[in-house]
C-alpha cells in the first residue's frame, strides 16, 4: 500500500515538473480567459480617470480593465494579445501587447487616443483576440460643448436665488446634470438615486463627516438642556452690553473653536445667540459673522478637520506628480505645500481682517444695513425678521430648554468645549504618531493624522463626558449641589421600589428633593433632538 501511494505521488511530480521548469510564471491551461472587461476613459488635458462624458474637441484616451479567470499562461499560445478600439463602429486604432513581457497577465491596457466632434450618443467599444478567443466590450458616452459643464450650476444658482430652497436647487443640479450624463430623463433618475446619492452615503470619509456632524450637533443639544447656553449669556451680560461687543464676543467664539467650520457655526451660533439678541444685533448680522469666520479660520489653521482633508488631496497628487516625474522641483510633503499656499489665501486673510473692521466702524451694506436699522428703529431684541419661524409663522421655539427652576451655569458649556478640544486633538496625535519612526516630527505626526477618525472619536467621548458632568450636579432652590451622594441613594431606592409603591404623599415629597441636572432620559431625548435641529441641513 505504502509502494502504491510513493508511486502516485512521483508520477503526480513529474505530471508538473515539466510546467514548472518552462517557467517561473508557466502554470499550463488549455486557453486564456477573460472573465471581465470594462472600458475607461482619462481626459489627456487633466489626466482626471473614469471620466463620465465627453467634451467636444477634448483628446481622451481609451482603457480596457481586463479581468483574467486565472492568472495562468497557456502552452503553446502566440502570448499576443492583439485589440481593437472603436468609435461609433469605426476603427479608430489597433495595436497588441506581448504577455510574455511581464511576469503576470495584464489587467489594464490603454486601446488608443480619440476625440468627438458632434455632441450627443457615442459608443467606444474595445475588441480583443488572443489566438482563437475573442472578446468584446462596449459602453455609452455623451458628448458635449464644453460650455455644457455650466448648465447643471446655472440651474442650481437660479433656483435658489428664487426659491431660497438650498435643497431644491442643489437636488435639482444634480438631477439634470446626471440626465446628461446618462442620455435619458429615466436612466438619470436611477442613476441620481443609485450611484451619486447611494454612492456618496456609502463613501467611510463622507460617513465620518456626516456621522460628526450629527454628534457634533446632539453635543450642542446637550449643552443646551443643561443650561449652559444660557449660562454663558448670563455670565457674558456684565461684559457685553453693546452691540459691538456681542459682535466682538461672537466673533472671538469662532476664532477659539478653529478645529471645524461645522462645529463652529453649531457651537458659537448656539451660544452666542441669546446674546446678540439681547443686545438688538440681527439675526442676519449674526449669521454672517459666524459663517464668515468658520471656513476662513479651519482654512489656514493647519490643525483642522478641512486642512486634513486638503492636505490628504493634496498628497496624492504630489504622489502622481512624482510618479510621473521622479524629481520634481517641489517638496513631497502635503503639509508643507499647504504651509507654502497660506500666504496666498487671500479670501480668508482679508475676510478675518474684514470683519473686525465692520464690527469697529459699525458700517453695513445693502440688505444688511435694511436688517441692522429695522433692529435698532424698533429695538427688537428677538433677533428680528431674520429669526427663524415655525411653519405656522410664529416664532420658533426649541423643545430643548431647560427647566425655569434650574440654574443656568456656564461651565456647563465650557467644559465639554475644552474636552472636545482636548479629545480632537490628542487623537489626531494618536492616529498621526508611529512608535516605529523616532524621528517623526509634530509636522509629520499632523500630516499623518487621521482628523475624520479624530473628529467623530473625540465628539462622541466629549459628548459621553458632558453627560457624565451633569450627572455630577443636581440642582435645588436655584443653587448647584455637587457630588449629592444622599440624592443619588434615594434616587436609586425610589427607582428600584417604584414598581411595588403605593400612590401616596411621595411624590409631593419627591418635588422637595434635590434633581439632577440631566438625568439619563433627558439626556438620550437633548442629544437626539440636537440632531434633529441639523438634520435638514444636513440634508
Amino acid at each position: 500500500m505504502i509502494l502504491k501511494r510513493i508511486a502516485y505521488t512521483v508520477g503526480v511530480v513529474a505530471s508538473i515538473l515539466p510546467a514548472a521548469i518552462a517557467g517561473p510564471h508557466r502554470v499550463l491551461q488549455d486557453a486564456y480567459e477573460i472573465e471581465k472587461m470594462e472600458i475607461k476613459l482619462t481626459d489627456v488635458s487633466t489626466e482626471i480617470t473614469d471620466i463620465k462624458a465627453i467634451h467636444n474637441g477634448v483628446q481622451f484616451e481609451v482603457f480596457a480593465h481586463l479581468k483574467w479567470a486565472d492568472q495562468i499562461f497557456v502552452e503553446g499560445s502566440s502570448n499576443l494579445l492583439n485589440y481593437e478600439m472603436l468609435i461609433d463602429g469605426n476603427v479608430e486604432n489597433t495595436g497588441s501587447v506581448d504577455l510574455n513581457a511581464e511576469r503576470e497577465l495584464p489587467e489594464k491596457i490603454s486601446c488608443g487616443f480619440g476625440t468627438m466632434d458632434t455632441s450627443g450618443k457615442h459608443v467606444v467599444s474595445v475588441k480583443v483576440t488572443i489566438d482563437a478567443s475573442e472578446f468584446e466590450s462596449d459602453r455609452d458616452y455623451q458628448s458635449f460643448a464644453s460650455g455644457a459643464s455650466f448648465v447643471p450650476l446655472i440651474i442650481v444658482l437660479l433656483l435658489a436665488g428664487t426659491t431660497h430652497m438650498v435643497e431644491l436647487a442643489l437636488g435639482m443640479g444634480l438631477f439634470v446634470g446626471t440626465c446628461m450624463v446618462a442620455g435619458s430623463l429615466t436612466a438619470g433618475f436611477r442613476d441620481m438615486l443609485d450611484i451619486y446619492i447611494l454612492g456618496a452615503l456609502a463613501d467611510e470619509d463622507h460617513c465620518y463627516v456626516i456621522l460628526f456632524i450629527l454628534f457634533m450637533a446632539g453635543l450642542v443639544g446637550l449643552m443646551e438642556k443643561s443650561g449652559g447656553l444660557m449660562g454663558v449669556t448670563h455670565a457674558l451680560k456684565g461684559f457685553v452690553k453693546t452691540r459691538r461687543s456681542s459682535q466682538i464676543a461672537c466673533f472671538t467664539a469662532g476664532v477659539v473653536i478653529f478645529f471645524d467650520d461645522y462645529a463652529n457655526c453649531l457651537v458659537a451660533g448656539y451660544s452666542m445667540r441669546a446674546l446678540t439678541d439681547i443686545c438688538g444685533v440681527s439675526r442676519e448680522k449674526l449669521a454672517f459673522i459666524v459663517d464668515a469666520t468658520a471656513a476662513p479660520i479651519a482654512s489656514i489653521i493647519p490643525i483642522s478637520s478641512w486642512v486634513g482633508f486638503e492636505i490628504s488631496l493634496i498628497q496624492e497628487q504630489l504622489d502622481a506628480i512624482y510618479e510621473r516625474y521622479p524629481d520634481p522641483t517641489i517638496s513631497d510633503s502635503g503639509f508643507s505645500v499647504f504651509l507654502e499656499t497660506i500666504k496666498y489665501r487671500y479670501y480668508c486673510i482679508f475676510m478675518l481682517m474684514f470683519i473686525p473692521l465692520l464690527i469697529a466702524s459699525g458700517r453695513d451694506f445693502g440688505p444688511m444695513l435694511i436688517a441692522e436699522r429695522a433692529n435698532q428703529v424698533y429695538g427688537r431684541t428677538d433677533g428680528g425678521d431674520g429669526a427663524a419661524l415655525a411653519a405656522d409663522g410664529n416664532v420658533l421655539e426649541s423643545k430643548n430648554t431647560p427647566p425655569d427652576e434650574m440654574p443656568k451655569r456656564w461651565w456647563n458649556l465650557a467644559l465639554p468645549i475644552v474636552m472636545l478640544v482636548v479629545y480632537i486633538f490628542y487623537l489626531l496625535a494618536w492616529t498621526g504618531s508611529d512608535p516605529t519612526n523616532p524621528d517623526q516630527t509634530f509636522v509629520n505626526v499632523m500630516e499623518d493624522s487621521n482628523s475624520y477618525q479624530a473628529l467623530l472619536w473625540g465628539t462622541m467621548a466629549a459628548a459621553l463626558t458632558a453627560v457624565l458632568f451633569y450627572f455630577l450636579q443636581d440642582y435645588k432652590d436655584g443653587r448647584i449641589i455637587w457630588f449629592n451622594f444622599k440624592g443619588w441613594a434615594k434616587r436609586s431606592k425610589a427607582a428600584a421600589t417604584s414598581c411595588c409603591r403605593k400612590e401616596d404623599g411621595s411624590e409631593e415629597a419627591a418635588e422637595d428633593e434635590a434633581r439632577v441636572l440631566v438625568d439619563y432620559e433627558e439626556a438620550m431625548s437633548s442629544f437626539i433632538l440636537g440632531m434633529e435641529k441639523i438634520f435638514g441641513a444636513l440634508v
